[in-house]
């Protein structure tokens, strides 16, 4: 165990000489700046290698209070991730926004992540931005990646997958190892490129050879899935996610993953305890779809005792990283009141910002709410265009409600023949003529016979 000491000089760390006896030495330059630095890469390396990781926090912990760039950093993010103490995000991100202050590059691209996530601060894509632009003047290209990961998921920023890619792409060019794993994520996906696994595969294993964590990640990925030709082997991905567990600074996409091969026994004997402990440090670090996961565990009782109260906290979390189930099961559990009072408005915003996501289920959600108005007017129009919209997102149950025989064609029918009664003919051919759309066949005849007799309806 480490001992905190006053003074520079008097500094003394397990595992590391003090100043004096450091100092001594002929290789090294009797300054106190060169001695804090080599006591950073010290601490650096005992907690890459997991082996006193109190020891690590310790020095780090020493060198942030005495204004050390790099120790404020890393004390900062051991704070926010739990590395030795309790976790506190706010007091991390202050120690991690001092560092950057101080223009430690790593510390800004921290800021990055942190702001577009909403970790530890409240969620800014702008001010993210800025400390990007930092770092990148600085010559750090690996926060290319960081950026092109904020636009292509919506992270504080609008989707934006053509200036994601531009960012991966311009990362590359500059040497960042990073972003050489994002590109062959980009081949293998043909997201803005000719999809090409072989590209995929040589990107990451050129990655992985350059020190990229990102590399094993996505060649576990691509072994889980068995997809473009890779042999399916459960077994190695789980092997490639603990590897890049140990490398990486932001271990949540592997945490994440090897969680979920725990929790179904892919490739790995099933350990719920083990799986819940992997997506809790997921977590940790904001991750979209680990707390997606843990709310989905706590709201179904999987590996866990029921609890919708915790799977709210989880979807909330998520929903605002704009994760698309998330936020529709979010809107679910708002809607039946299951954990919390029944808010019937928010659940119906909620299911809408879900289908604008591109969710099936939130698509859906909103075809029942506005059909029945619950949380907003009824408006049969709305509901029947987020119907169609829940079939071309292969929500087959969707189908069901748009049949000629239907309850909502059935609905638009008869509110059609009251306001024809009303001699508001223009309103009433127009739920007609979406009711006919349908194949409702009285609906189809009064179109034919309204059309007939136009005069005067502006057709």
């Amino acid at each position: 165990m480490a001992d905190l000491p006053n003074d520079n000089d008097g500094a003394v760390f397990t595992h590391f000489p003090c100043f004096e006896d450091w100092s001594s030495q002929q290789e090294n330059a009797a300054t106190i700046d060169r001695y804090h630095d080599a006591l950073h890469q010290h601490a650096d390396e005992i907690k890459f290698k997991r082996q006193y990781p109190e020891d690590a926090f310790a020095v780090f912990e020493y060198l942030a209070h005495l204004g050390h760039a790099a120790g404020m950093y890393s004390y900062g993010v051991s704070i926010m991730f739990s590395q030795g103490t309790a976790v506190d995000r706010t007091e991390g991100f202050s120690w991690v926004e001092k560092s950057a202050t101080l223009g430690f590059a790593k510390a800004q691209r921290q800021l990055v992540t942190c702001l577009s996530r909403g970790n530890g601060c409240e969620q800014n894509g702008v001010e993210a931005l800025r400390w990007a632009q930092a770092a990148i003047d600085q010559g750090f290209a690996d926060v290319h990646s960081t950026v092109g990961t904020m636009y292509l998921h919506g992270h504080g920023v609008p989707v934006n997958h053509a200036k994601g890619i531009e960012h991966y792409f311009l990362g590359m060019d500059a040497g960042s190892v990073d972003c050489i794993g994002q590109v062959g994520y980009l081949y293998r996906e043909g997201t803005g490129v000719e999809k090409d696994i072989n590209k995929a595969v040589e990107l990451y294993e050129k990655a992985i050879s350059l020190g990229c964590s990102f590399g094993r990640y996505y060649l576990g990925a691509l072994y889980q899935a068995g997809d473009f030709g890779i042999p399916k082997d459960p077994s190695k991905a789980a092997t490639y996610f603990k590897q890049a567990l140990q490398l990486e600074d932001d271990p949540a996409p592997s945490m994440r993953s090897l969680a979920y091969l725990y929790d179904n026994g892919i490739g790995v004997e099933q350990n719920y305890e083990l799986s819940l402990q992997y997506y809790l440090e997921a977590a940790k670090f904001n991750d979209s779809w680990a707390l997606y996961y843990l709310g989905f565990k706590y709201e179904n009782g999987t590996g866990v005792e029921l609890d919708y109260t915790k799977a709210i906290e989880f979807y909330e979390r998520a929903a605002k990283q704009n994760h698309a189930s998330a936020t529709g099961n979010l809107g679910y559990l708002l809607g039946q009141g299951q954990g919390c009072v029944k808010d019937l408005v928010r659940a119906a915003e909620l299911y809408q910002k879900a289908a604008a996501l591109g969710n099936r289920n939130g698509a859906f959600n909103c075809g029942v709410v506005f059909q029945y108005g619950s949380g907003v007017p009824v408006n049969l129009f709305k509901a029947i265009d987020y119907y169609r919209m829940a079939v071309r997102l292969k929500y087959d149950g969707a189908k069901s409600c748009l049949g000629p025989q239907s309850r909502i064609i059935h609905d638009l029918y008869n509110a059609a023949l009251a306001l024809e009664k009303g001699k508001k003919e223009k309103e009433a051919f127009d739920h007609f003529y979406a009711a006919a759309v349908q194949g409702h066949s009285a609906a189809v005849s009064s179109v034919a016979s309204m059309c007939r007799n136009a005069a005067g309806l502006g057709l």
